[in-house]
């Protein structure tokens, strides 16, 4: 039988919504669907279908992506990638993942990203790993910040319902820029985080939610009282500061909660400067480091274009064949097409992974992804392209 790539209607929204959730491995719950379909917006998704039946989805979230400096663009954020178990090895989710960049680019959107489910799927398709997640645990007993720093009292207080929302949404809207790889996030959005929050995630407690006047946090208890003393999990679900008070205060508050044995996260960027408040790094560990944000550069020209770099400087990079004069004269930024002879030469995916700062070219030559003209060029590449704080994205979209 033939499998067509379709927009899904209205009266297919729960089949859908159905399917997506047997190819995540999950059942969903009574209001489930009724709470997700907000967020969804169906001109934007595709279904590949078979006598009726839908076998394959992938679709995207109009959202705004943070580049180094500041500065935002359009970003087409990939989501519900799914083909069915019946119908693997037909090229659906090739042609699922086409059809969705053919969307995102006649929608005028120059970069696509998206969270892998799995690490092997998305750089034949152009994707390359933009930034890192990591996976911490906290010994909560060891952890003390150092005596000298000054937390300030009376600075973060517990907040909940429509102030909870208010608040996350404010300090979002402030504290989203100023790391790249970090996204926006509609009233939709906010609305279905902050009611996700506010249920049990067994043994997850509801989420308790702290505001400060630049900055916000969220985390879960998991209690356990084996053998009649406590040993809870704290899991910290968000931390998001605009200030360095801010970041200070909170932590303060997270460090200080009654019972808690550790607080586990995955929520700390890595170069968060939280290990160096401490008076024993080593209270924090990592269990495991792997991919954040995976990138796929649409617009060469208007995704480099948009960036800050981190010298005054000009590269010629070749890719799929063109190339391009990035510029900066250590404020602004240019990109544009020419065809002077190349500095670095790059496969596609290497083109995301340097988008967003946070990868070094000289790793990626090493790697055999980048070839540079000499290695005076390699030099002066990673001083231009790493930038800022390391990328980051807290929003799992």
């Amino acid at each position: 039988m033939v499998i067509r790539i379709r927009i899904p209607s209205e009266d297919q929204w729960s089949e859908m919504f159905r399917a997506d959730a047997r190819g995540f491995g999950w059942v969903p719950e009574p209001g489930d669907s009724e709470a997700r379909r907000p967020l969804v917006d169906l001109s934007r998704f595709r279904i590949a279908v078979e006598r009726d039946q839908i076998v394959g989805i992938a679709g995207s979230y109009a959202i705004e992506a943070t580049m180094p400096g500041g500065t935002t663009v359009p970003m087409s954020g990939i989501t519900w990638v799914s083909v069915s178990a019946t119908h693997r090895r037909r090229g659906v989710l090739t042609d699922l993942i086409g059809a969705c960049h053919a969307d995102t680019d006649e929608r005028g959107e120059p970069v696509a990203m998206l969270f892998a489910s799995e690490g092997g799927i998305y750089e034949r398709f152009g994707y390359g790993i933009g930034s890192s997640m990591r996976n911490v645990t906290i010994d909560r007993r060891r952890a003390s910040l150092r005596p000298e720093l000054g937390p300030a009292r009376g600075a973060v207080r517990f907040v909940d319902g429509d102030e909870a929302l208010a608040h996350v949404t404010a300090v979002w809207e402030r504290a989203r820029r100023l790391r790249a790889g970090e996204v926006s996030r509609s009233g939709a959005w906010h609305r279905f985080v902050l009611d996700l929050w506010a249920k049990a995630e067994a043994p997850l407690s509801p989420a308790f939610v702290l505001a400060h006047a630049d900055g916000h946090a969220a985390y879960r208890i998991a209690d356990d009282w084996t053998g009649g003393t406590p040993h809870h999990r704290l899991e910290l679900v968000e931390l998001v500061a605009v200030t360095p008070q801010a970041h200070l205060d909170l932590w303060h508050t997270v460090l200080g909660v009654d019972l808690v044995g550790t607080i586990t996260t995955r929520a700390l960027p890595v170069d968060d400067p939280l290990p160096y408040l401490l008076t024993d790094q080593r209270a924090i560990s990592t269990g495991a480091l792997h991919d954040g944000v995976w990138v796929n550069v649409r617009d060469v020209a208007a995704c480099f274009g948009a960036r800050a770099y981190g010298t005054a400087d000009r590269l010629v990079v070749e890719a799929d064949g063109r190339r391009w004069a990035i510029e900066s004269d250590g404020t602004d930024a240019s990109c544009r097409s020419v065809r002077t002879r190349p500095d670095l030469v790059v496969d596609h995916p290497s083109l995301g992974a340097l988008l967003l700062g946070g990868v070094r070219p000289r790793q990626l030559a090493a790697a055999g992804r980048i070839t540079a003209r000499n290695d005076d060029v390699l030099r002066r590449a990673d001083a231009f392209f790493v930038y800022g704080p390391a990328p980051h994205c807290q929003t799992i979209f």
